[in-house]
């Protein structure tokens, strides 16, 4: 079961949507969280100026990839064992 939902392309633009959505929606609350509402400046300041560009973007791409792979996964596998 799992080589075959991993080797479905529906499952993959699954994931790419779930991750997408998942990577929005965390940056936006964990830069709410942080700054207290909008904060360009500070933010620029913080995570782009000083060098933690690419760590902050890997941690985003990864973040989503994950989260989108166990839910689409899931939503998937649920969708299957209902058609039976």
């Amino acid at each position: 079961m799992l080589k075959s939902i991993l080797s479905s392309k529906k499952y993959w633009i699954t994931v790419s949507y779930i991750g997408i959505g998942f990577m929005i929606i965390y940056s936006i609350v964990e830069h709410m969280m942080t700054y207290g509402g909008l904060a360009i400046d500070s933010f620029a300041e913080e995570r782009i100026h000083n060098g933690r560009w690419v760590r902050y973007v890997l941690s985003r791409l990864v973040g989503g990839l994950l989260y989108g792979m166990i839910m689409g996964y899931y939503l998937e596998l649920r969708k299957r064992k209902s058609n039976r």
